[in-house]
């Protein structure tokens, strides 16, 4: 017996979607552009995407899913500290990822599927429900938010970058005994501080939530 007969296959995917936006970029991101990418109408997108919103999750899905996530250790802090560094490396790669991420109004599934693998890593190495939670979403959190405050200074401001443009006036408003250090953090890349403050938190973990 005869099959039935095949159509032609489709010429866009939502996989083939996710790729042509991570090669235009968060920056350059539209249905337009990723239409041109494809060499499709803008209109057949819809088919396969709500709106803008929903073309930034798929490709954000497709980033994280792409991402060498660094297998399980047994070793509570080691684990929370390579995943912390993969993360800060997926938004290095992705220029104009964090600033999309931030005005989402939901979130992509493989962001919560990574989450979740996270707080499970942490209560296979003893830690409660609760603190594996509250110790995975505050060292994800600390990764978003140093992340982003970094590309706030590196933003332009007339000639400039806001962190070259504002050190005069913070040092004048913090005063003599402190004005060293804060030309230092402004002077040194995200990621220098971003190691400081992640191992005050692991520190903070391991004193009040990680198991004996």
């Amino acid at each position: 017996m005869r099959g039935r007969p095949r159509g032609r296959p489709p010429r866009i995917t939502r996989p083939a979607i996710a790729d042509a936006a991570l090669a235009v970029g968060f920056d350059n991101l539209t249905l337009a552009t990723v239409a041109d990418r494809l060499q499709v109408a803008h209109s057949a997108l819809y088919r396969h995407v709500a709106d803008r919103e929903e073309l930034v999750m798929v490709a954000i899905d497709r980033a994280v899913a792409a991402v060498a996530w660094p297998e399980p250790t047994g070793e509570w802090r080691s684990d929370l500290e390579a995943q912390a560094a993969a993360l800060w490396h997926l938004l290095e790669g992705h220029p104009g990822l964090i600033k999309e991420f931030l005005r989402l109004t939901r979130f992509p599934e493989q962001v919560m599927l990574r989450f979740g693998a996270a707080v499970r890593r942490l209560i296979d190495c003893g830690f409660t429900v609760e603190n594996a939670f509250l110790a995975a979403d505050t060292v994800f959190d600390l990764t978003i938010d140093v992340f982003s405050r970094g590309k706030q200074l590196d933003a332009p401001a007339g000639a400039s970058v806001v962190r070259d443009s504002t050190a005069d006036a913070w040092a004048e408003a913090v005063g003599a005994e402190l004005a060293p250090i804060m030309r230092q953090a402004l002077t040194d890349p995200a990621a220098t501080w971003f190691d400081r403050k992640l191992k005050l938190v692991l520190d903070g973990v391991a004193a009040s939530l990680a198991p004996p």
